[in-house]
This record gives C-alpha cells, sequence and structure tokens, in this order.
C-alpha cells in the first residue's frame, strides 16, 4: 500500500508540473505574440496556433488533474443526489458507481480516440504555421483518457478496501 501511495504522490507531481510548466510556455507565447505585433507590428506566425495545441494539451491534462482533487462537477453532484434520494446509504458506494461509470466513459473516448488519431495519422495533415503533425494535438484524448482510466482503477481498488474495511468492522461491533 505504501508503494501505491509513492506512485500515487510522485504521479500526481508529474502531473502537476507537467500542467504547470504547459501553462507557463502558453502563456509566454501568447505574451510574445502580442507584444510583437502590438509593439513591433510583425506577428509571430506560429504562436497562435501553437498556444491553441498547448491549450488543448492542458485542458485534456486537467481533466485528470481534477480528477484527484475530485474538482469535477459529476464527481460531486451524482452521488450527492444519489444519497439525497436514498439509493445508497454508504458514501463510497456511490462515488464506486461514479468512478466505475467513468471508467467505461473514458474507455470508450480514449478507443474513439485513437481512431480519430490514427485516422490522423494516415492523412499526413500538419498545422499550417507550426508544421507540427496533427494528430499529435488528437493524441490528448487518447493519452488523457488512459492517465483517467489509470486513476480511475487506483481510486475503484482504494475505495473497494476501504468499503471492505468498513464492513469489517461493523461486522466485528455487531458480534461484540
Amino acid at each position: 500500500m505504501e508503494t501505491v501511495k509513492k506512485f500515487l504522490n510522485y504521479y500526481n507531481s508529474i502531473e502537476r508540473w507537467t500542467c504547470i510548466i504547459m501553462m507557463i510556455v502558453m502563456v509566454v507565447v501568447i505574451f510574445a505574440q502580442v507584444v510583437t505585433r502590438y509593439v513591433f507590428g510583425q506577428a509571430l506566425y506560429w504562436s497562435e496556433e501553437f498556444g491553441k495545441f498547448i491549450f488543448v494539451w492542458v485542458s485534456w491534462l486537467g481533466i485528470s488533474a481534477g480528477l484527484n482533487e475530485k474538482e469535477h462537477i459529476q464527481v460531486l453532484m451524482v452521488p450527492n443526489a444519489f444519497h439525497k434520494k436514498g439509493f445508497f446509504k454508504i458514501e463510497k458506494v456511490n462515488y464506486m458507481i461514479i468512478n466505475v461509470l467513468w471508467f467505461i466513459t473514458s474507455i470508450v473516448v480514449a478507443y474513439y480516440g485513437f481512431q480519430i488519431v490514427n485516422m490522423q495519422m494516415g492523412t499526413g495533415v500538419y498545422g499550417a504555421s507550426t508544421g507540427i503533425p496533427m494528430w499529435i494535438c488528437y493524441l490528448c484524448v487518447p493519452f488523457s483518457s488512459i492517465l483517467v482510466c489509470i486513476r480511475l482503477i487506483i481510486e475503484i481498488i482504494n475505495d473497494s478496501l476501504e468499503l471492505s474495511r468498513m464492513i469489517v468492522k461493523k461486522n466485528l461491533e455487531g458480534v461484540k
């Protein structure tokens, strides 16, 4: 269990720093675009497209980071609705159901994302101003979906272990 926690901390750190560095690069590139356009009267022809590519990657990578912090609306809204309506009394069950549904959705998104990337690789389309292959931009969809799946598997395992501990503890208290 300690190894899993170390892995999660390492993974969270890499994810966080990747997003931070990408945001810094995006801000610097867009700021340079504005300065060169309005101060020097010359635009950096590649900066707008490059900024968009980075923005898309940061947005998709942010899904996994938001999941880690439980910042997505469905992470809180759906379990709270289930709990209020009395479907499940144990909050962990609600989160496990939501995580399983989200996992299935992420698998579907990854599958079709890889199909789109494969199609883009076949077309040989490149960004007009950067020359970056378009499949690299589209790769963020399946890549981020896989990251979300990994995080959800860990969450589901942790919730299952916690739920089983709760059940064992409750059964032991009932025996006394």
